[in-house]
């Protein structure tokens, strides 16, 4: 058995600064402007909150190593919970399904479509549900995104 917040609090901590740590290091990804209005670089957010997601992270960690084992999340014993545990899992994995394709292809609404209609799948919506509810999030993200702010993304 894993103590409450400490295994959560690890995670959090090594994404968050994992995040942090990649933008740095990625070279279209600055922190300061790089345009003469002065507007922040791609980087700047999620170096932030990178760094904020770590240290909650580390406090939670913390939190947990003080708790000495009295609280336990990790416990498997009934069927909604290991039901629950499968979605989390499946729902890791969709993710990083739809990362890896639209890093592959570069063909991000038609995968943002399929990890939506996936999640809804995984959550038991009705078709009629998932349907409805995938074409309008897809038809936001793009309106909001490629329209509104003029990001585009390879179609």
């Amino acid at each position: 058995m894993h103590n409450g917040d400490t295994l959560p609090g690890i995670i959090t901590t090594v994404f968050g600064f994992g995040v942090a740590a990649y933008t740095l290091i990625e070279n279209t990804m600055r922190f300061r402007a790089q345009t003469s209005d002065g507007v922040p670089g791609a980087g700047f957010f999620p170096i932030i909150l990178g760094f904020i997601l770590g240290m909650l992270g580390v406090f939670l960690t913390i939190r947990g190593i003080r708790a000495k084992g009295k609280v336990q999340f990790f416990k498997i014993e009934n069927e909604e919970v290991r039901k629950n545990v499968k979605m989390l899992l499946l729902t890791i994995a969709g993710i990083i399904a739809f990362f890896a394709l639209w890093r592959i292809t570069h063909i991000f609404i038609v995968w943002a479509l399929a990890l939506v209609v996936y999640l809804n799948f995984i959550f038991e919506r009705k078709w009629k549900f998932n349907i409805i509810y995938s074409v309008v999030f897809i038809a936001f993200l793009y309106v909001t995104f490629v329209l509104g702010f003029s990001i585009q993304f390879n179609i």
